[in-house]
């Protein structure tokens, strides 16, 4: 029998009930693929990360669903990273920001963990940011989702939807108002199809609730191409959402601060700042709501 000591962690929030709940399992090198598969599909939360350090601020990291293994999740990096740094695994700073580097299946992924008076405040993820052609049909995602033509946009102008890469590709979809985002309803076979299709991770559906110098949104996240109907924040989602709106919105907009997860009762809050044209560092805080040990 083997022993690894493990946290359940809602990202994006710092409170028990909210966020997006997220198991964190350490020094996961010694499970096969088999028993990851099976201990995410016990822990049944939106993902399950194995964490690994290989040498001084250098870890890797694993990341599934209760169904299938995923190359990179935001929030689950922001989940571990947080357990990890809060329950000092991490040689903690008194103040200013740790860097470190989480070595993921889509590569290099640099992590910030923010400090104040010794206690961890944020934690940050530096994503590569682009737009890529789409194959989906604005009539497709309008079918997807249930919604009309006229939803589509924002401020009453049409804009259409993009595909943006952050590694994991998502159509980013903006509409007309608050109202709109809740009336959504997720044809979820529909929607995997066309995530096939194009090779989608996530529909990321957003509305703008303040333009200013700090944008605010709200979004919702449906993810049916990794067996997840709706999630209540998506860290690389946030990321192109403000990518789209700096490009193709305004861009004077660098920085955003997204609401999510309102729809699911689990309201997640989330900031993203563009660092170059091409880079967005997105992020936010984390709670621990339980500590244990697996036995396996």
């Amino acid at each position: 029998m083997q022993y690894y000591n493990m946290y359940l962690v809602n990202a994006f929030t710092n409170s028990a009930f909210n966020g997006n709940a997220t198991g964190v399992i350490i020094s996961a090198n010694k499970m096969n693929y088999e028993t990851m598969q099976n201990t995410a599909k016990d822990l049944n939360q939106s993902v399950s990360v194995f964490v690994n350090r290989l040498d001084i601020g250098l870890y890797s990291t694993k990341f599934f669903t209760a169904k299938r293994e995923i190359k990179l999740c935001g929030h689950a990096t922001i989940a571990t990273f947080f357990a990890l740094a809060e329950n000092e695994y991490i040689q903690p700073k008194e103040n200013g920001i740790l860097k470190i580097m989480q070595h993921t299946q889509l590569g290099k992924i640099p992590v910030e963990i923010e400090y104040f008076n010794s206690k961890v405040k944020n934690v940050y993820m530096n994503l590569n940011v682009e737009a890529l052609d789409r194959e989906i049909t604005d009539d497709e995602i309008l079918k997807g989702l249930n919604i009309n033509k006229e939803d589509l946009g924002l401020n009453g102008a049409y804009i259409a939807p993009k595909k943006i890469s952050t590694g994991g590709h998502d159509i980013v979809i903006p509409v007309q108002s608050v109202e709109v985002l809740e009336k959504i309803k997720l044809e979820y076979d529909y929607m995997q199809k066309l995530s096939e299709k194009d090779d989608i991770i996530s529909f990321q559906v957003f509305t703008i609730e303040e333009l200013g110098e700090v944008t605010k949104v709200r979004q919702r996240t449906f993810s049916p191409s990794i067996c997840v109907e709706e999630e209540a924040g998506s860290g690389t989602s946030t990321g192109a959402t403000l990518y789209y709106i700096n490009k193709y919105v305004s861009n004077k907009t660098e920085k955003i601060e997204s609401t999510q997860g309102v729809e699911m009762g689990r309201t997640s809050c989330l900031s993203a700042n563009m660092t170059s044209e091409n880079t967005v560092r997105v992020g936010g805080r984390a709670f621990v709501f339980m500590n244990g040990v697996l036995n396996i």
